[in-house]
């Protein structure tokens, strides 16, 4: 495996871990939107349309985040708020799940 196909794993693996920490709760919304705009900056080798696709979906959490802010309550979130995150995040986590392998790579 090549070492740019070796750093694309080890960047998928480290989404894989922010939206895990987010959904056991040892993450807020402003840490994983942070990180997750981070990450994806990162990613290189993974088709176009899905990394437009995922984000799409990142550049939704910051926004939720930035609304949630701007009425101070970023740090608690509203029922509804949280909703969305959660949501937000499992289609995040279904997007990653549909990734297909790097190439060299029998494993996600």
């Amino acid at each position: 495996m090549s070492e740019a196909a070796k750093r694309e794993r080890r960047q998928r693996a480290l989404v894989a871990q922010t939206l895990a920490a987010y959904q056991c709760g040892a993450s807020t919304l402003e840490r994983l939107s942070q990180a997750l705009q981070v990450l994806t900056l990162e990613l290189r080798l993974f088709p176009k349309d899905w990394l437009a696709d995922f984000q799409a979906e990142v550049n939704g959490l910051e926004v939720l985040y930035a609304v949630a802010l701007d009425r101070g309550v970023a740090e608690d979130l509203p029922t509804g708020y949280q909703a969305e995150a959660d949501e937000t995040v499992r289609r995040l986590e279904a997007l990653l799940e549909q990734l297909p392998p790097l190439a060299g790579d029998g494993a996600p």
